[in-house]
């Protein structure tokens, strides 16, 4: 589940990090975090799209 305490805890630790390369690894985290959040959403949204098209489906036939 998307976790936006996650992402703003990236975010102050990218904005505080003196060192490049631990930027880029956080910058690198933040990203794969994003994207994570993404693909479960997606697929979530996948499955409502097709339980809300089920129970239209159900209520145009009961018409």
């Amino acid at each position: 589940m998307y976790n936006s305490d996650l992402v703003r805890k990236l975010c102050g630790d990218i904005l505080n990090a003196k060192d490049p390369g631990r930027v880029q690894d956080l910058i690198s985290l933040l990203q794969a975090v994003i994207k994570e959040d993404q693909e479960e959403i997606r697929i979530r949204m996948a499955f409502l799209a097709k339980q809300y098209a089920n129970a239209l489906k159900d209520s145009q036939a009961a018409d």
